[in-house]
């Protein structure tokens, strides 16, 4: 998601992240070889709101800035 943001740019995923690039771009040759994989796992991320993830985990608590976790 965060190199589809960046449109690519292994560079500037790479700051952001404060990894080597070639890190980055390790991670990007492997979504070419598998997209499938990686366009279901973002499904499944864009698909997990806090109720889901509460379910999963049931010490997470959620973090609102300027307001107190919700328990």
């Amino acid at each position: 998601m965060l190199v589809r943001s960046h449109k690519g740019n292994a560079a500037a995923v790479a700051r952001r992240l404060k990894w080597p690039q070639a890190k980055v771009l390790a991670a990007i040759h492997y979504a070419e070889a598998f997209p499938d994989e990686i366009d279901e796992a973002i499904a499944d991320n864009a698909a997990t709101d806090f109720k889901a993830l509460k379910q999963m985990l049931p010490q997470t608590l959620e973090f609102i800035a300027g307001r107190a976790a919700k328990r």
